[in-house]
């Protein structure tokens, strides 16, 4: 109830005095709304801007990079950090900063997307401060606005563009922590289908692709290919064919089909051969720009588009038979896959094929890379499954951490502590918890860790994210700490 009603506040004050929403002109079946967070998030959704995908929004905390975007002013949002010089140190530090402009994010988003959308995609750089701090932050904003406008179901229509460092950039310490912890938690809510869909665009794998590039290109090369690609599927699902079409509702399976999404396209020169189209289906998936290392015979769903020449499609003998072959082995390669199909004419020479797969595990090898020895990463948390007992283990092992950080200075937890950190369900994770430890030790002056220590957000959650066991201990919490609050001010009047 509480979330509710912070999400009216937000979104009746976004209902003021808002201009014009800004007029897309994208041509596909979908409309999209784009939200990019730091440097690479910045450029992805300009290029998505130049292709008609007038909604979009770039976030950063650093002024000079908005100022090299070329999108109009009202759609850039600089988050203000007097204190912190307009960057932050760490992801957790930009993710509270970020949390402190909620509102604003969403009042910009409303006046520019309006209500005209289906569908939402952050899109950021995991390496990155800025990106990574505030993704989650994001999807969040993301998520009311989806629900202000009626869309029933937002988990399933906000979706994530992640991009993984490249080879240099990865040596850094910083950079190889901030893309793991990031991507480690985003697969997760992928898999549990909290966003749909997560794409992840491997700049390693790119930069082995195309090596020899001047750094200007790389980049570019990089987000004009991922926008492209993207708006093909989106343009082909708009389209009537008089063979078989890869429709709206075949596009929008896929895109909501939870866990990871790749794409590819592959261009077929020869023909003669009859297994040149099956061929160049799977090259696509191989070749393309998109995190490697993805189980293929995971994808709960799969479309397949072939577009030929006018002169193709009429002449070509056994054309129909050599495309209905490469759907059917794309069927095997994805197991019990549901695989949308689509047959398209145009007026070029050639052909072409398009690969898109949906619902596919995690890239765990790939993600596994960053998870160096120089910043050890806790586990995640399965809160569905996990026992009480490994909850306090795994806060236990948070807090002697922080003694040791702290020179030994030895607090433990209380037991009515104890009581509300086995309660609480953590839909953060270890993340969470480990961050809530922290805080803990470091409010508390005494040798033990009181309750009324832990972040306010878990004392003052919903009561749906405990059991019915606990909420005696929080009532007296909670009144121990309003009775505190009131005592101070009384305090300050005498």
């Amino acid at each position: 109830m509480c979330e509710e009603k912070s999400e009216a506040a937000i979104l009746e004050k976004a209902e003021d005095h808002h201009p014009c929403p800004v007029k897309d002109q994208s041509k596909g079946s979908t409309r999209y709304a784009w939200i990019g967070a730091g440097q690479c998030g910045g450029r992805l959704v300009k290029s998505f801007y130049d292709l008609g995908y007038q909604n979009v929004l770039a976030v950063n905390t650093i002024d000079h990079d908005l100022d090299l975007l070329d999108l109009p002013q009202s759609q850039k949002f600089l988050i203000d950090n007097d204190q912190e010089k307009q960057t932050a140190s760490d992801i957790e530090e930009t993710s509270r900063v970020v949390k402190q402009h909620r509102q604003d994010i969403l009042h910009l988003a409303r006046q520019t997307f309006g209500t005209q959308v289906d569908r939402i995609m952050i899109c950021f750089g995991a390496g990155g401060n800025t990106g990574s701090g505030s993704v989650f932050e994001l999807i969040d904003v993301a998520k009311i606005y989806a629900r202000f406008i009626g869309i029933k179901n937002p988990s399933k229509n906000v979706g994530v563009i992640m991009t993984l460092p490249t080879s240099d950039e990865a040596h850094s310490p910083q950079v190889a922590r901030n893309a793991y912890i990031a991507g480690t938690r985003l697969c997760q809510m992928a898999a549990e289908g909290e966003i749909s869909p997560l794409i992840i665009v491997d700049n390693k794998k790119v930069g082995k692709m195309h090596s020899g590039t001047t750094a200007q290109s790389f980049w570019s090369s990089i987000n004009c290919t991922v926008a492209s690609l993207f708006d093909t599927f989106n343009r082909l699902s708009s389209l009537s064919s008089p063979y078989t079409c890869f429709d709206p509702a075949d596009y929008n399976n896929i895109m909501g089909s939870g866990g990871c999404l790749i794409m590819g396209a592959a261009k077929i020169d020869r023909l003669d051969d009859t297994l040149a189209i099956s061929k160049a289906a799977e090259d696509s998936l191989q070749t393309t720009l998109f995190a490697g290392g993805e189980d293929l015979s995971t994808a709960k769903v799969a479309g397949c588009v072939v577009v030929g020449g006018y002169e193709l499609m009429a002449h070509i003998k056994g054309l129909q038979d050599n495309i209905d072959y490469a759907f059917d082995i794309l069927s095997e390669v994805t197991g019990r896959a549901t695989v949308y199909r689509g047959i398209y004419e145009d007026d070029m020479d050639g052909l072409s094929v398009y690969t898109i797969m949906g619902g596919l595990d995690t890239p765990k090898a790939r993600l596994k890379e960053m998870d160096i020895d120089l910043c050890p990463q806790p586990e995640l948390v399965d809160s569905a499954q996990k026992r009480q007992d490994e909850i306090l283990a795994s806060a236990e092992r948070f807090l002697a951490e922080q003694i040791d950080a702290h020179d030994g200075q030895v607090k433990t937890l209380s037991p009515d502590t104890k009581t509300i950190l086995v309660s609480y369900s953590w839909p953060g994770n270890d993340l969470e918890l480990a961050d809530a430890i922290k805080h803990a030790y470091n409010v508390t002056e005494g040798s033990q860790i009181p309750p009324q220590a832990l972040p306010f957000e878990i004392i003052f959650a919903d009561i749906e994210l405990y059991s019915e066991s606990v909420l005696p201990i929080l009532d007296k919490v909670k009144l121990r700490m309003v009775s505190k609050e009131y005592d101070g001010f009384l305090q300050s009047l005498s």
